[in-house]
């Protein structure tokens, strides 16, 4: 799949504002360069694994300079009538359009803003990239790496004498287009904190299955593990496809089956129907795992309980350590009782029992 790039330069204050305007003419979301440090609440919205952010090349010595970049895929050439030449697909157009109508309706709307806003240089280039350009991007930050015992290891690279010696477990592991290498410290502290309670769980088991949902499952970190560390079976849901390819991926690449793991699409939070399908894969989940924001965590929790077994147990990570008490809280309400509270630079994790 190909994808056409459109590259607006300008300053950090008209950033929301000409993303906002994009968006109404079908270019949804964008990819920010700028030098502004960013906060520990956009660090927590952001919450991607621990990739240097995007550097501007050319910036020329200006300190305010933000380069927006905007992907639009670019249509298959049966899409488009022989002699068109190349078509592009936008949210709010039912056709394909040309990269020269793209380009027009972006200038004009940059030109309506200058009128009252001072957006910089308010230029537009553009240029072709492929998925791929975006997945080996990921190769020169993403390198093998140990969560204690367990050794992350992308296709890349190879075990060394020292890794065979000290590692427990060995996960075979590649981000592809999917946040979630395991690198950041809110994944850690989830596995560690599964970790505790599947050994708890096993030892204390007499019968019955050891069921682990991970919700937001990304690249597949948390689902993998888990069978790893002694589940007989995990389920990966996502809001994002690309998310579940890449977890279906990775559970291939660890040698595991569908039986084993099984990756779902869909909003737990919002969809009855999707919810319902994921509570009928088992009676009730032993161990419910999410490594998200609490923008995300706080309306999920209400729901969390329709999909456990008794004495189920929660674990939540992803929480800037300033906001755990509001998700505590949350937790609380719903009829749940803090067991375990991990601290790990900024971030916690909580774990609790229904």
């Amino acid at each position: 799949m190909k994808w056409m790039r459109f590259r607006v330069r300008t300053n950090a204050e008209s950033e929301d504002i000409i993303v906002s305007t994009m968006s109404d003419i079908g270019l949804g979301g964008a990819e920010i360069e700028d030098k502004v440090p960013l906060s520990g609440r956009e660090l927590e919205e952001l919450f991607v694994d621990e990739a240097p952010l995007p550097v501007i090349e050319d910036d020329n010595g200006e300190e305010d300079l933000a380069c927006l970049n905007f992907y639009v895929e670019i249509a298959e050439p049966d899409a488009n009538r022989a002699g068109d030449g190349l078509k592009l697909i936008i949210s709010n157009e039912e056709e394909p359009v040309t990269p020269e109508e793209v380009l027009t309706r972006m200038r004009e709307e940059l030109d309506s803003l200058r009128q009252y806003s001072d957006i910089g240089e308010g230029t537009v280039t553009v240029s072709v990239t492929e998925d791929i350009d975006w997945r080996d991007n990921w190769k020169q930050y993403f390198h093998k790496f140990t969560i204690d015992d367990v050794l992350v290891l992308p296709s890349w690279e190879e075990m060394g004498e020292e890794d065979q010696k000290s590692a427990a477990y060995v996960l075979h592991m590649d981000p592809g287009a999917a946040f979630g290498t395991g690198l950041h410290e809110t994944t850690k502290l989830a596995v560690r904190a599964l970790r505790r309670v599947i050994d708890a769980k096993k030892a204390g088991r007499e019968a019955g299955s050891l069921s682990v949902l991970d919700i937001g499952t990304g690249s597949g970190v948390l689902s993998i593990l888990s069978l790893m560390f002694g589940a007989d079976f995990a389920v990966g849901v996502d809001l994002d496809p690309l998310a579940c390819s890449a977890a279906i991926e990775n559970r291939d690449r660890n040698g595991h089956s569908g039986k084993e793991m099984d990756v779902f699409q869909g909003d737990l939070i919002r969809d009855e129907a999707f919810r319902a399908k994921i509570s009928g894969v088992t009676s009730g989940y032993s161990i419910v795992v999410a490594n998200i924001l609490p923008n995300v965590l706080l309306p999920l929790t209400p729901v969390v309980p329709s999909l456990m077994e008794e004495k189920g147990v929660l674990i939540y990570s992803g929480i800037l350590i300033s906001i755990a008490d509001e998700v505590i809280s949350a937790l609380s309400q719903a009829g749940f009782s803090l067991q375990d509270r991990e601290e790990l630079g900024e971030w916690c994790a909580l774990t609790a029992v229904r």
